[in-house]
């Protein structure tokens, strides 16, 4: 044991070197492609990067990152004893606004305990990783970022991050599955997951019946004995024009974006039989839904649901401070995605939102330290009292709290069924090509010939990324 934890960290450190020296800057001319449909989706975990990856390109910048201290060999490290922090450790954490009262109250227990002081500062998941670029190598960024998992390679590419060394088993062991892969990148662990986001069916208690949503089936059934269109009234709905929700049912039918686990992006899985079988499945809920694709928006829908015109409303973990009885005066229950009628179960996208320690940190121990202790199974539960957000460690579906909540139990079933979203730089190339195919199919262009001339887009523009 003590042998292998040895070789473990002599691997991650040869990994990190080689991702730092050997993995230049990218460059993306594309690098908003995928923007507005992740925007739309609300995931907050978009690339909205320039992609140039300029600036960091090194350790050593700056305040340097060369003392990490490593646990001693021999160590069985996280489960044996703490890492130990540099001396007169400072940190600097960056997150947006809605976990400030989280963290500055894990701050100051931290601090207690540790003697040493974290200051937070507000700097949104989806700007870190650019203002890092310039504000590490200057030694003014952050020790401790919090980023959706889809910039990791983006990320390890530019040599921002550092592996998750000291508690990569710890993490392996008490996060979800799922939460882990999207945190991994080359067998190499960067990131400490902290909360999944994905969606499902809500619905209004008051007009739906919850055994109505027990199968796509009796969700076309209820759906059309509800429509009334002429009265802006609708069953069910969801953005059909948006390609974040519709990977559900590709991930679910087999169907994929790119292979090897999202990794190779010369194996482009989007037209494959399972894919267009699962497009041919996304063509007849339009049976249950009699809009135009292009006119069921976010806030369209959203609009419907939470002014009862709308019982069955697939959305995301974003709106649970949304959707409650006191803001909206009916009783709201949420479901899994049901399986699809060949009993196939779909998938959606799970964002996974992390902590990661900057490569430019001179307390890299320190902040090791500090993100095993925002990630404790009992801070994870004062987080969700704070602030409602679910966390991605196994059991949290025994907290006293989350077993209050119907939906966040809901959001946990869901968790078991999702596929991170592909982290690769490629990724941006995808969105615009194949969301381009969705209004054509919903409306009865051939799905094969659709998806073809998608693929074909997509390797077009992964090779003008690269030039």
């Amino acid at each position: 044991m003590k042998l292998t934890k040895a070789w473990f960290m002599l691997a991650t450190l040869m990994l990190m070197v080689f991702s730092i020296t050997a993995c230049g800057p990218q460059s993306s001319d594309n690098a908003n492609a995928g923007t507005a449909a992740s925007n739309s989706a609300t995931t907050g975990s978009t690339t909205t990067g320039d992609g140039s990856g300029a600036g960091a390109g090194g350790a050593g910048n700056g305040k340097g990152n060369g003392s990490a201290q490593q646990p001693a060999a021999g160590t069985d490290a996280a489960s044996e004893e703490d890492i130990q922090p540099e001396d007169d450790a400072k940190l600097v954490i960056w997150e947006g606004s809605e976990q400030q009262a989280f963290l500055e109250e894990m701050a100051k227990q931290f601090s207690a305990k540790y003697n040493i002081p974290v200051e937070f500062q507000e700097v949104k998941p989806t700007e870190q990783m650019n203002r890092l670029k310039t504000d590490g190598p200057a030694g003014l960024g952050a020790d401790i970022m919090v980023m959706p998992h889809d910039f990791l390679g983006e990320a390890v590419a530019a040599g921002l991050i550092m592996p998750n060394d000291f508690y990569a088993e710890e993490t392996k062991r008490h996060f979800a599955p799922a939460a882990v892969a999207a945190v991994t990148m080359d067998g190499v662990v960067y990131g400490y997951p902290r909360n999944m986001e994905t969606f499902l069916l809500f619905y209004n208690k008051d007009l739906v019946k919850k055994e109505d949503l027990a199968s796509w089936d009796s969700i076309i059934t209820f759906a059309k004995s509800y429509n009334e269109p002429a009265k802006n009234k609708f069953g069910f709905l969801y953005e059909v024009n948006n390609y974040y929700f519709n990977y559900a049912f590709v991930a679910g039918n087999g169907g994929y974006i790119f292979g090897n686990n999202g990794t190779d992006p010369q194996d482009i899985g989007l037209n494959k039989p399972e894919a267009v079988k699962a497009m041919e499945f996304y063509r007849s809920l339009r049976e249950a839904i009699p809009i135009k694709a292009a006119d069921i928006t976010f806030d369209v829908k959203t609009n419907l649901f939470q002014t009862g015109k709308l019982p069955i409303n697939m959305d995301g973990v974003w709106q649970l401070g949304n959707f409650t009885k006191e803001k909206l005066g009916f009783e709201v229950g949420s479901v899994p995605l049901p399986p699809m009628p060949n009993g196939k179960q779909p998938l959606p996208f799970a964002g996974v939102k992390s902590y990661f320690v900057s490569t430019f940190s001179t307390y890299p121990n320190a902040s090791k330290l500090f993100i095993d202790y925002v990630t404790s199974q009992t801070s994870l539960s004062t987080n969700y009292a704070m602030t409602g957000i679910i966390p991605a460690r196994n059991g949290m579906e025994h907290d006293p709290n989350i077993q209050k909540n119907e939906n966040s139990l809901a959001f946990i079933e869901q968790f078991k069924h999702v596929q991170p979203m592909p982290y690769i730089i490629e990724m941006r190339a995808v969105w615009g090509p194949i969301t381009a195919t969705l209004e054509p199919i919903w409306d009865g262009a051939d799905i094969s010939k659709t998806l073809n001339k998608a693929v074909e887009d997509i390797k077009t523009a992964i090779a003008q990324q690269s030039k």
